[in-house]
């Protein structure tokens, strides 16, 4: 039997059963006006979908799905399939690659993540806030150009361009943020 929760108790990383799909809560907002009836609006993230949307609750009680999270590590690509392993067990769980449209481009080998499942059902992979990756190729520095904050394009491993400081070289590895694609610092790994 499902836990049931209120729809006032609703919390960001809380996951929901609404029709046969998975919900998992962003951020909540619970309006109460005098002499009318809450209003609750939560921005969620369809799990099955992989949609991001505003809800707002009606009934008062929902379903909570059990959503569990297995750490694996990226081992390779297999075609249209991106493999997994889990660490401890070493099993392998291979992925379509149209479920991980987003997440494909920070992929590297080894790079540890977590797997989204409910029951025996895969729904999607969670990133690391940053991961490592190296430039591929960045442009020259423009000589004398000092304004503040002056950025020049690069491409990383997998092809893809981002902007970078002018200090960024051919061959260093950086920090990029999973959540939008941009550079977040230097990284000192080797």
């Amino acid at each position: 039997m499902a836990d049931i929760t209120y729809a006032k108790d609703l919390r960001p990383g809380m996951t929901f059963l609404i029709n046969d799909d998975i919900f998992l809560v962003l951020e909540n907002t619970f309006n109460k006006t005098c002499q009318s009836k809450p209003v609750i609006k939560v921005r969620c993230r369809n799990l099955r979908k992989d949609n991001v949307s505003w809800i707002t609750l009606d009934q008062e009680k929902y379903n909570r799905a059990e959503v569990n999270n297995v750490k694996m590590s990226f081992s390779y690509i297999d075609g249209k399939n991106y493999v997994f392993m889990d660490s401890v067990t070493f099993e392998s769980l291979e992925m379509p690659e149209n479920k991980l449209d987003w997440e494909k481009n920070f992929l590297t080998e080894g790079l540890e993540i977590s797997v989204i499942k409910y029951g025996d059902e895969v729904l999607g992979i969670n990133l690391p806030d940053q991961v490592v990756m190296k430039i591929k190729e960045a442009e020259d520095a423009v000589q004398g150009n000092t304004v503040n904050n002056v950025q020049k394009r690069a491409w990383l491993e997998n092809g893809r361009e981002i902007t970078v400081p002018q200090f960024i070289k051919t061959g260093e590895n950086v920090y990029i943020k999973t959540a939008d694609g941009s550079y977040a610092g230097r990284a000192n790994v080797k």
